[in-house]
């Protein structure tokens, strides 16, 4: 079966508490298969205990405050380990990689040679006669692959309230929450946002315009993408 196959039965069969491996033989398929996309779905779609000896889990009702806030603890304290993990780099931990220069007028096919010739052989590095510089973007970029990994981890979570918040204002709009429930949510998400961006910029001053970058233009201004993906009601 494919992945949406599998979780499709994950979640038909953890409609109440079931040990990871009494659910294993209802889905059927590779186990360890079964186990990974378990994990993949907690806390979004499934909630975990220990019992005993043995793993435990259960559907989220989503429309419940309590299993909310449960959800949203761990997205918080997972930002959290994100933001602690920066700390044991050695800081700068980006280095300016080159910049991107805008200029008025822009350079075109027809004045670039003329440009570019006058730039490096006529002023000493100083601008032809009539243009002048309109912005300079400044690109950065790690020599550490860690922190990338860890940035890229952390935009996972972070992620995760958005669907926090898409999935509140979807059940404001079928009537499974009140307006006001919905709206108490979706401001907690906001906050835990807000409070993550606020001391994670804080916390690494010397790389806080590399940071911001990386998360509004992506890694060597590649182009961010947030996938919010699909989610369950």
């Amino acid at each position: 079966m494919n992945t949406e196959e599998l979780e499709e039965k994950i979640w038909r069969y953890a409609t109440e508490w079931i040990s990871k491996s009494k659910l294993h033989v209802r889905v059927g398929g590779d186990k360890k298969a079964c186990f990974d996309r378990i994990d993949l779905m907690i806390p979004m779609q499934l909630k975990v205990k220990k019992y005993k000896n043995r793993i435990m889990v259960c559907r989220v009702d989503t429309s419940r405050r309590a299993e909310f806030d449960n959800g949203l603890l761990f997205q918080k304290n997972m930002l959290g380990l994100m933001r602690d993990e920066l700390k044991k780099y050695p800081k700068p931990m980006f280095v300016l990689w080159h910049e991107i220069i805008h200029y008025i007028p822009p350079l075109t096919k027809a004045n670039f040679k003329e440009f570019q010739k006058e730039y490096n052989y006529g002023y000493g590095k100083k601008l032809p006669k009539g243009f002048k510089v309109d912005e300079v973007i400044k690109v950065w970029k790690t020599t550490r692959p860690n922190v990338k990994k860890t940035l890229e981890n952390m935009k996972f979570y972070y992620t995760g309230l958005i669907i926090f918040i898409s999935r509140c204002l979807l059940q404001k709009s079928l009537g499974i929450l009140s307006t006001k429930e919905a709206n108490i949510r979706i401001k907690k998400c906001e906050k835990v946002l807000e409070q993550h961006f606020k001391i994670l910029l804080k916390q690494n001053k010397k790389d806080s315009e590399a940071i911001r970058q990386f998360h509004e233009y992506g890694y060597g201004l590649m182009g961010s993408i947030y996938d919010v993906g699909k989610f369950r009601i």
